[in-house]
């Protein structure tokens, strides 16, 4: 898609000389200017102002003395090359807010139902797990506040010594190394970046894109679960029956969410393998719990599992940062890196934020695994421009409906839904009991089990599946319900 290049910006520097010769070239460029002519470029960037805005930061290291280009080169040839290097980030009681001038927000087109002109924001709701920031950073960079990490970009290389390479010439950026680690079951390597003190993340971002347009650098973007308000209702909608997931006994499928509470009594003695990446303040585990229970939850406790012996592979990626329950990019890479290795067919997404280059090759890497992806199309609302990962091309974006098969009234519209399944009022487990769940988040685990059931007995089982949904909008695709509402295969029993 896009590949590595680096542009050299080594500032010119001017040789002690008479001050005849200084006047002489001052007024060179006086006339210059004068008569439109373009400035060399390295004189143009000495006269560029330093980009000032305000990044909140919790680090000691608040203040980075100026230091040159050639010694940020030697520290970097010093770095030993490690398969993982991080430093401890410690989480804000809030998130942290950025200045700058608004830029405009690119949206592709045909993905967008009804969305307005583009400089209109998503519309803002109470509950913060509807408050998913969709904006395309294909372009342009998004600037909303608090939709990625201040004071940080990602960027993504083939190998660790093109991941050292890249970060030399960064360094003429004064950007830092924080972390590093290689993802070795994508064959990829993600770095994260400190940017230099009062520097603006997405004017630098813009700048470096300008000077190498194809670099995989982005931000480090945020991401949110895509749940509404709990309230209530069961499977029969879809066709699913006690004695009709035979077929499916064998399967191990990924969960990208909260941790799983394993001691729930809905899950107990359940094959459950779970792995940490959200750091010092991990999110509570309602959210994951729920999407585990609707796939093996016991029968006895109430539950009409989807998958009854799936085995489930946790990767918990969201964090608590004050009332926000979020994840990161490169925290959403290494838990989709773990979950490759652990040999799972198909991944969970009930997640959602902007587009992002560097998740957008990450996705890439699992599809051409033939690794089966389902994302939540988004609670944003009709109005709400489109989600990702649900939005990426070969993910399969799934929309909700009630027990009447109705639209979810805060579900996002857009060319990008593939299938409808129930998402309101589903009843599920949260992190100690068990209550009535709304939100496409919920709908997302339907889908995945339906579609593991068709790919378990049918060669054209993705065409099988479009075609037995059942049609609940306009003749064929529609923006609204995708392909319709799922219906589980009746060979599966």
């Amino acid at each position: 898609m896009i590949h590595p290049d680096t542009a050299d910006s080594a500032h010119a520097r001017l040789s002690p000389g008479s001050a005849t010769w200084l006047l002489a070239g001052a007024l060179l460029l006086v006339a210059g200017s004068a008569h439109g002519q373009d400035i060399d470029p390295q004189r143009r960037d000495m006269a560029r102002p330093l980009i000032e805005n305000v990044i909140t930061e919790t680090r000691d290291e608040a203040t980075e003395p100026a230091v040159s280009r050639k010694a940020e080169r030697e520290a970097e040839d010093q770095e030993a090359v490690p398969t993982a290097e991080t430093e401890p980030t410690p989480e804000p009681d809030s998130p942290p807010e950025e200045s700058g001038p608004r830029q405009p927000r690119v949206e592709r087109g045909g993905s967008l139902i009804g969305s307005g002109p583009s400089s209109i924001p998503p519309p803002a709701f109470s509950s913060t797990d509807d408050q998913a920031s969709i904006v395309s950073t294909d372009r342009t960079p998004s600037n909303a506040v608090g939709d990625f990490e201040p004071g940080e970009l990602v960027l993504i290389s083939e190998d660790m010594p093109d991941a050292v390479a890249m970060a030399r010439e960064l360094a003429g950026y004064r950007l830092r190394i924080k972390s590093r680690q290689a993802l070795e079951q994508l064959g990829l390597v993600i770095s994260v970046f400190r940017l230099p003190t009062g520097a603006d993340t997405l004017a630098l971002l813009t700048e470096i894109r300008r000077e190498s347009p194809n670099i995989r650098l982005d931000v480090n973007q945020r991401y949110r679960l895509m749940a509404g308000p709990r309230q209530r209702y069961g499977q029969e909608m879809i066709g699913l029956s006690m004695d009709s997931t035979s077929c499916l006994g064998n399967v191990r499928v990924g969960l990208l969410d909260t941790a799983v509470n394993p001691g729930h009594p809905a899950l107990a003695g359940r094959s459950i393998d779970m792995a940490q990446f959200a750091g010092p303040t991990p999110a509570p585990s309602d959210h994951g719990t729920a999407i585990a229970s609707l796939w093996v939850g016991d029968p006895d406790q109430g539950f009409t599992p989807l998958m009854q012996e799936a085995s489930i592979s946790v990767a918990a990626v969201f964090r608590q940062r004050g009332n926000d329950t979020d994840t990161t990019t490169d925290i959403l890479a290494r838990g989709m890196d773990w979950l490759l290795g652990q040999g799972v067919e198909a991944i969970n997404l009930s997640l959602g934020g902007r587009e992002n280059r560097i998740l957008d090759l990450v996705l890439q890497r699992l599809l051409a695994q033939e690794i089966l992806l389902v994302a939540a199309a988004g609670s944003l609302g009709p109005e709400g421009p489109a989600v990702y990962p649900a939005a990426h091309p070969g993910v399969i974006a799934v929309t909700a409906v009630d027990a009447n098969k109705r639209h979810y009234e805060r579900a996002n519209l857009g060319d990008y839904l593939d299938f409808a399944a129930p998402g309101v009022h589903v009843w599920a487990a949260t992190e100690n009991g068990t209550a009535y769940h709304s939100g496409t988040s919920y709908a997302v685990p339907f889908v995945l089990a339906a579609l593991m059931a068709e790919k378990r007995l049918y060669n054209d089982w993705l065409q099988n599946s479009f075609e037995s949904a059942l049609d609940l909008g306009p003749l064929g695709k529609d923006p609204i319900y995708g392909w319709g509402l799922v219906r589980w295969p009746a060979g599966c029993g």
